[in-house]
C-alpha cells in the first residue's frame, strides 16, 4: 500500500488492500447521518436579517441511511479498523449528534462497544471558535462543541500509546505525567470550499496528533475529504493514507498538499 497518498475509493476497499496491523492511528470524521444537509449563514436578507439556508454537506455522498443501516455500517467499519490497527494503536473519531435524532450517536457507540473489540478510553471535547447557529430552537442550546472519542481495544485500555512523558517519580515508584486536558480549543475548519461543508481543521488535527501519534508513524483517515488530516500529518512529519469517494475532493486535497510541500521546500 502506497503511503502519503489519497485513494479515490470507498474506505472498505482501501482497508482490504492494507497489511494487517500496519496503521498506528486512525484519525477521521465520518458522515454523521444527519440527513445530508447542513444549516449555514446565507447572503439572503429578509426583513433586514440574514437567514439560514440548507446546503448539502458533501458533493457526492448523501448521509441518509436509516438508524439501523448507519449503525450496522459503522460496526462493520470498526471491525475493519481492527484488522489494520497496530497493537496499542488508537482510533480518534470525531463525531456529533444531529438535531433531528440525537439518540443515534449514543446508540452507535453502544453497539460499537457491544459488537466489536473496541471500547471508549476517553472523550475529548472540541471547542470551536464559532458556534453552529441553531437559536431558532426554544429549548436546545447553541452548539459550540463536538466530541472526539478515543477508541481502543478493550484489552489495551491500560497500554494504548500516547506521547505523555513522565514529569516526576515518587520515592515509591509512582510516575506522574505531563497534563493534557480533555478539552481542545481549535478552529472550525481551514476555510470554505464547494465540495464539503463538514470539514474539521488542521489546528484540531495537529493537537490530536501531538497527543497520540509520534513522528514517522502512519495515520489513516477513512473519510479524508478535502485533505485536512493529510495536511496536518505533513506539518507534523507523520505519514498518512487517506480514502475519499469524491474525485473532486481528492483533486482539491492533492492541490492543497502540493501547495504545502512547495512552501516547505522554499523554507
Amino acid at each position: 500500500m502506497k503511503i502519503n497518498t489519497i485513494h479515490n475509493e470507498d474506505c472498505l476497499k482501501t482497508m482490504s488492500k492494507m497489511d494487517d496491523k500496519s496503521i498506528d492511528c486512525v484519525l477521521t470524521s465520518p458522515p454523521y447521518n444527519t440527513g445530508g444537509r447542513i444549516e449555514y449563514w446565507s447572503n439572503t436578507i429578509i426583513n433586514g436579517k440574514r437567514v439560514y439556508e440548507k446546503q448539502k454537506r458533501y458533493d457526492e455522498y448523501l448521509d441518509t441511511k436509516t438508524t439501523k443501516e448507519y449503525i450496522d455500517w459503522s460496526v462493520n467499519l470498526f471491525n475493519n479498523y481492527g484488522k489494520i490497527l497496530k497493537m496499542n494503536g488508537c482510533i480518534l473519531y470525531n463525531i456529533s449528534y444531529g438535531n433531528e435524532n440525537p439518540n443515534v450517536l449514543w446508540l452507535l457507540l453502544a453497539e460499537i462497544i457491544n459488537k466489536t473489540e473496541f471500547m471508549i478510553a476517553d472523550c475529548i471535547v472540541w471547542k470551536k471558535k464559532t458556534a453552529l447557529p441553531n437559536n431558532t430552537s426554544k429549548n436546545k442550546l447553541t452548539r459550540i462543541c463536538e466530541f472526539v472519542f478515543v477508541i481502543v481495544r478493550k484489552d489495551e485500555f491500560m497500554s494504548f500509546n500516547t506521547n505523555k512523558e513522565v514529569t516526576n517519580t515518587t520515592g515509591k515508584g509512582q510516575n506522574y505525567y505531563e497534563v493534557f486536558y480533555n478539552i481542545l480549543e481549535a478552529k472550525n475548519n481551514d476555510g470554505s470550499n464547494n465540495f464539503n461543508k463538514a470539514t474539521f481543521s488542521t489546528d484540531l488535527v495537529r493537537k490530536l496528533l501531538n497527543i497520540y501519534v509520534s513522528k514517522n508513524s502512519l495515520v489513516y483517515d477513512s473519510f479524508i475529504g478535502t485533505g485536512t488530516t493529510a495536511l496536518a500529518c505533513i506539518k507534523q512529519n507523520i505519514n498518512f493514507i487517506g480514502s475519499e469517494l469524491s474525485k473532486d475532493q481528492c483533486n482539491y486535497a492533492n492541490k492543497k498538499i502540493k501547495q504545502l510541500l512547495a512552501q516547505q521546500t522554499l523554507f
